[in-house]
């Protein structure tokens, strides 16, 4: 019995959202709008940084962000404000002056908060997947990139919609089966599921090897291969800035990974799906296997997707998304 009951399976994937929830609300709908029986959410799900929003007294807050200072007065001024934020990917908190203080001198507090908020959205989110998607059919499935923290995952344990699927193989339809691993190779940034090419090497053999049909699987690894069209990024100096090439612009190197190069090479999947660099929008085949960075713009509230036609023949087509 197909799991569908047709010919043809459609896909939605995307990735790299961050913490915006207007993003997120649109990834949920993507199911309905794009007719797509299975949602894919590749990884990198929490916000980058905390916001404070800051007390002056008679109801008056003020907030810097990117340099741009904010006044503004409770109610739905303040509302406005902290929404927007939220749909950037940013986490607005409310404090008072000495709470401010509390956190310069505590490195601890600010980590401690921060993963307290990040869990609190993930919850949220999974309201909005309960409610919007209970009973359609879709499918759900996400996994943590590398820039999210272990802590996450306990969030997704309490959910019959959404099934965090990082390092298992799972099975899409009668014919494609689909493996996830959401760790990267080293950053800079040293983020919390970063791993030696070594180690992410085992992690994606650990799950490939259990596939029963290499050539008509789907790899949902976060990153990208290494030296594609998939995994140009500005290349940085000691202080993370990026370093500027001799033409005046920001000058570009690979950036993915080896180890996730070298498993499409050997078990030449007919896709493999990847994020991570967002401004690395692209396709390009490696051998038999055509490999798809949708890319991200989670600080605008656009969603950037792909949506895929899976036959038994295999990749029937893929349309790159924006909305």
């Amino acid at each position: 019995m197909p799991l569908f009951g047709n010919k043809s399976t459609r896909v939605f994937f995307t990735t790299d959202m961050h913490g915006s929830t207007v993003v997120f609300k649109k990834f949920i709908n993507a199911g309905k709008f794009y007719e797509a029986q299975v949602l894919v959410l590749g990884g990198d799900m929490i916000g980058k940084m905390i916001v404070p929003i800051v007390s002056q007294g008679n109801k008056h807050f003020t907030a810097n962000y990117l340099g741009k200072l904010y006044d503004v007065v409770e109610g739905d001024e303040l509302d406005k404000l902290e929404a927007n934020l939220e749909n950037s990917g940013l986490y607005p908190v409310r404090l008072e002056p000495d709470e401010v203080q509390a956190y310069k001198q505590d490195r601890g507090l600010v980590e401690k908060r921060f993963a307290e908020l990040a869990s609190s959205r993930l919850s949220r989110w999974l309201d909005i997947a309960e409610e919007r998607l209970r009973g359609t059919g879709i499918r759900c499935y996400v996994q943590p990139g590398n820039d999210d923290p272990y802590e996450v995952d306990s969030v997704f344990r309490s959910s019959e919609v959404i099934q965090n699927v990082d390092g298992l193989l799972i099975q899409l339809d009668d014919t494609h089966e689909m493996i996830n691993v959401g760790a990267a190779n080293q950053t800079p940034w040293n983020c919390p599921r970063d791993k030696t090419e070594e180690e992410l090497t085992q992690m994606i053999e650990k799950v490939a090897s259990q596939l029963k049909n290499p050539s008509q699987a789907v790899f949902n690894l976060h990153v990208p291969p290494y030296d594609t069209n998939l995994d140009i990024a500005p290349e940085l100096d000691e202080t993370l800035t990026p370093k500027l090439s001799v033409t005046g612009g920001f000058k570009m190197i690979p950036v993915g990974s080896k180890a996730v190069r070298q498993a499409i090479e050997k078990y030449q999947p007919i896709l493999s799906l990847h994020g991570h660099i967002h401004e690395s929008r692209s396709a390009q085949k490696i051998g038999k296997t055509m490999c798809i960075n949708p890319g991200s713009e989670y600080g605008e509230g656009v969603l950037r997707g792909v949506v895929l036609e899976l036959s038994r023949k295999g990749l029937d087509s893929y349309t790159f998304t924006q909305n």
